[in-house]
């Protein structure tokens, strides 16, 4: 019976490594192949600017969103930012060249308006999932959550937007030191 049992076992985890491997070639096979999703200029009426990728002058890549990541309930609003994304993707990679990333750290930098006096919004009051399953789709070689980290900070800013950083684990610790504004005494009071 014992035997029986770790083959079965066996035989259950080959299944499954099998069914990533096939999920992870169909999102490859499906960034690579679908057409851009259509623009969507404005969301729920705080944007009017496209998203935008770019990789910074320390070889970082790095997404802007023109709004503060919506908050959990708000799934509409979640999945035009993904559209937004998927837009901002294939204006910057056309040939579908983008980086691919093997282990990684996604950086969600939530930035709120110096000028109005709201407060910040809990980090796991935040909806990432639709837009982290794009940036998964696009940039990164397996989504398992063993290769691939989340870090979220808060900080105060000329306009309320989103900044989302894809690093690898060394390019993270740079980031820290060079960003240390974005999470090190960043408060709703300052």
């Amino acid at each position: 019976m014992d035997q029986f049992s770790f083959r079965s076992r066996k035989m259950l985890l080959e299944a499954v490594h099998s069914a990533e491997d096939a999920a992870i070639q169909l999102r490859q096979y499906a960034v690579a192949t679908l057409p851009p999703v259509r623009e969507i200029p404005e969301i729920s009426g705080d944007a009017d600017l496209p998203a935008s990728i770019e990789i910074a002058a320390e070889d970082w890549l790095r997404m802007e969103l023109p709004c503060v990541m919506p908050r959990r309930e708000d799934n509409n609003r979640s999945r035009l930012l993904a559209g937004l994304l998927w837009n901002a993707i294939h204006r910057a990679f056309p040939k579908h060249d983008q980086p691919r990333f093997y282990t990684c750290v996604l950086v969600y930098e939530h930035i709120y308006d110096l000028s109005q006096s709201r407060r910040f919004i809990d980090h796991d009051n935040l909806e990432l999932k639709h837009c982290q399953d794009v940036l998964e789709a696009a940039f990164l070689t397996n989504d398992t959550s063993a290769l691939c980290s989340a870090f979220q900070c808060s900080h105060r800013g000329p306009q309320d937007s989103a900044r989302i950083w894809i690093l690898t684990p060394e390019q993270f610790l740079e980031w820290l030191k060079k960003h240390r504004e974005c999470w090190n005494g960043s408060t709703e009071n300052r």
